[in-house]
């Protein structure tokens, strides 16, 4: 059995005010059972002030996680907020770690990683827990696959991290109060371990019209769609002013790759020379959708999704991610989607919210079997 707590502040400044707020909530000489681990996300002025290295310190547990730019606990929603999770058991044991720089071949740093924390073969994690940085050569799909290939499919859920910042600068990852631009950390959960996933869907059949083909690109940077650059097709289109991120990340690109699926996919940055970096894989060849993408479909699939979790009685522990495009979507009404989930969640259910660059997730394939998968423009729950 697995129980979760959770705790906040919003003191940015006072360090020591920060740190007793958050161990007050915890209470974890009373709380704690006899293997823990943490997980926090934060408003990244959090890092620059010292409140994630030192509560980090006050913490007799590893403790990982990343920026964001809403979090939401039971009976709190904000921005400028970091949030605490603590997973603690007695018959659940949590291994955690953070890797060498990710920046061109995702395997190397997670075969490392994981050795660390599964180093018998004979021992297989039940579970991986992640927060992954944003880089501009890795995208979420080699993390899965890089993921995949170390551990033989063990279940991924997690996220890439996020920010404030209008530009996507200061995305962050944090293993123990130690941050870093380009670092993936990972828990390894061991034992009776029976996670449920949850998924909204996803905009793939609401495809309008202006379909083309990525005629060049590089992994997860396009540089050419249809013969033009990608950035002047879309402003052919009228879809995106020339650096307007935010726009053109909450219109879901849909991609049909050669075999005939679909992924929906979303941009996190435009270059001055025309290309644009995607969070997934955008394979050259692959026929690129645009789909529709409103504030009632973020509300109304994200109130499904989790009146479906909710009504799971095994375990009342939830993890969520949520696309930071959704929020997007939402305009001035920013903490709809929150609002609808925390309204299908009562008292019972202990839950961090926060908002991702892209989510990992599994989900059944073709077959029915469960995968690991990235996706873009959903609500992931995890029940542990």
């Amino acid at each position: 059995m697995i129980k979760m707590l959770t705790a906040y502040t919003n003191e940015l400044d006072d360090v020591d005010a920060a740190v007793a707020e958050v161990l007050g909530q915890l209470d974890i000489e009373r709380n704690l059972m006899r293997n823990s681990v943490g997980i926090t996300y934060f408003y990244s002025e959090f890092l620059e002030t010292g409140v994630v290295k030192a509560l980090s310190d006050a913490l007799p547990f590893d403790v990982v996680g990343g920026t964001t730019s809403d979090v939401a606990l039971p009976g709190v929603m904000g921005n400028l907020t970091l949030a605490l999770t603590v997973l603690t058991s007695d018959d659940v044991t949590f291994r955690a770690g953070t890797s060498a720089p990710v920046t061109g071949d995702a395997v190397e740093p997670m075969k490392e990683l994981y050795s660390r924390l599964a180093p018998s073969a004979s021992e297989t994690p039940a579970l991986l827990l992640t927060v992954a940085p944003v880089t501009p050569n890795v995208s979420g799909d080699d993390l899965i696959e890089a993921l995949d290939s170390v551990s033989g499919g063990v279940p991924v859920f997690g996220t890439l991290a996020f920010t404030h910042n209008p530009d996507f600068s200061g995305i962050y990852t944090c293993f123990n109060g130690v941050w870093s631009s380009d670092s993936v950390t990972l828990i390894a959960l061991y034992g009776d371990v029976r996670p449920e996933f949850f998924r909204t869907s996803t905009p793939e059949e609401r495809v309008v019209s202006h379909k083309a083909v990525i005629t060049r690109s590089v992994g997860n940077e396009v540089w050419e769609i249809n013969g033009k650059s990608a950035i002047d097709y879309l402003e052919s289109l009228g879809i995106v002013a020339r650096g307007n991120v935010a726009g053109v990340a909450s219109i879901p690109f849909v991609i049909t790759m050669k075999d005939g699926s679909r992924v929906v996919r979303s941009p996190y940055k435009m270059l001055d020379n025309g290309h644009i970096s995607f969070y997934g894989a955008m394979p050259e060849g692959s026929e690129v959708g645009f789909s529709n993408f409103e504030m009632d479909f973020v509300t109304s699939s994200a109130r499904d999704t989790l009146t479906a979790a909710a009504e799971n009685p095994r375990s009342r522990n939830m993890l969520l991610f949520s696309c930071i495009a959704r929020k997007w979507t939402l305009g001035a009404q920013f903490h709809a989607e929150m609002e609808a989930i925390a309204g299908c969640l009562d008292e019972s259910f202990t839950y961090l919210l926060m908002y991702s660059g892209g989510e990992l997730c599994p989900a059944r394939n073709g077959k029915g079997e469960l995968v690991n998968r990235f996706h873009s423009y959903t609500t992931i729950a995890c029940i542990l």
